[in-house]
């Protein structure tokens, strides 16, 4: 199943793109913050990343 990262710092907006990730079968992780972010992808290795380029912290850049 393939895995994907959603980073928003608008946790409505990641729950809706999560339900729907999952909907179609997809594994998902999420994040609230660039470093929350860069820490997961390190650590999961996703196949995808779905990215908010105006976060705290990290910036999406």
């Amino acid at each position: 199943m393939p895995k994907v990262l959603v980073v928003d710092d608008e946790p409505k907006i990641l729950k809706i793109v999560e339900h729907c990730l999952i909907r179609e079968g997809y594994e998902v992780i999420t994040a609230l913050d660039g470093c929350q972010a860069i820490e997961l992808f390190l650590r999961q290795e996703p196949d995808l990343v779905i990215l908010d380029l105006m976060l705290p912290h990290v910036d999406g850049f």
